[in-house]
């Protein structure tokens, strides 16, 4: 894409445009979403009911084991509740957001070609279901590769750097090691424009995993930088978001332990959003390159 930084910033402002108005014409995008965000709430519910004698012989166990016995006590088992969503809620993740993105991949693609015609939800749901396992796949590679990002800072926080150069630096061991954490945060949103693109290709270019891989990756590179803006700014209001409801929790663990689960689901909201806007605005994105090269 050629042009200066203000001419690419304002398209990226083009594509959150047309974004929000497929988001208009067809609140059905939403829907794929929703129901992940349907199935974390049910997931919550059923975490704050662990200390309830109808969850406590499933639940009850692994707390005592893992956390300790008075986990499954008021108020404690408000205090676990987040730290035990996020062990539980990450298979859950893995296994719908595939689907999920790849009906919505298919549903903007429609409303944005058509001029905001209803789409066909169930030939879009029908092509997810065609398309899960290589997408499913697709998930579980960029996972690895995210995780070894994550090893290799880890790596060179706790096993490469001298305690000379620490006292040098005057940053100590752990301090490295929480800095090479948001490294590697930074390095994967860095890598992540290359993998973007797969499922838009394989959803709309019905190409197999591969192949979609290595399209995606070209795409990725020709977009670099406005499919940085479109991730960036979103993650780090996300970002934002995920402290300031940190610094609720700690707050509301000793004023009031119930409306943790408030706080949660208004994160599940934003989640939601966030993850409808990213989305449609890199499909959307793809779409140009695509009648580009027609």
């Amino acid at each position: 894409m050629k042009g200066n930084l203000i001419d690419k910033l304002f398209f990226c402002g083009q594509v959150w445009n047309v974004s929000f108005k497929s988001m208009w014409q067809c609140p059905a995008i939403f829907l794929p979403f929703a129901v992940i965000t349907l199935c974390e709430i049910i997931l919550l519910v059923v975490l704050l009911l662990s200390p309830h004698p109808i969850m406590e012989p499933l639940l009850g166990p692994p707390i005592r084991r893992f956390f300790g016995e008075v986990f499954l006590h008021y108020p404690y088992n408000f205090s676990l509740l987040p730290t035990l969503f996020e062990c539980v809620s990450l298979p859950l993740n893995l296994l719908l957001m595939p689907l999920m993105c790849a009906i919505t991949v298919g549903m903007t693609a429609v409303v944005v070609n058509v001029n905001g015609e209803k789409t066909k939800l169930g030939k879009d749901i029908k092509l997810a279901i065609k398309k899960y396992v290589p997408s499913l796949s697709l998930w579980i590679i960029v996972l690895l590769i995210y995780i070894g990002i994550f090893m290799f800072f880890k790596f060179l926080a706790l096993q490469c750097y001298p305690p000379a150069l620490a006292k040098i630096l005057h940053i100590p061991s752990w301090k490295m090691f929480t800095i090479c954490q948001y490294l590697s945060l930074f390095v994967c949103l860095l890598v992540e424009p290359f993998l973007a693109y797969a499922i838009p290709v394989m959803i709309l270019e019905k190409k197999k995993l591969f192949s979609a891989i290595k399209e995606g990756i070209s795409v990725g590179w020709s977009l670099y930088l406005p499919t940085i803006v479109l991730l960036a700014i979103p993650a780090l209001f996300g970002a934002c978001v995920v402290l300031v409801k940190q610094k609720m929790l700690s707050f509301f663990i000793n004023l009031l332990p119930e409306s943790i689960v408030g706080v949660m689901a208004g994160g599940f909201i934003l989640s939601l959003f966030i993850g409808v806007l990213m989305t449609t605005s890199l499909t959307v994105l793809f779409l140009i390159k695509r009648q580009g090269h027609k």
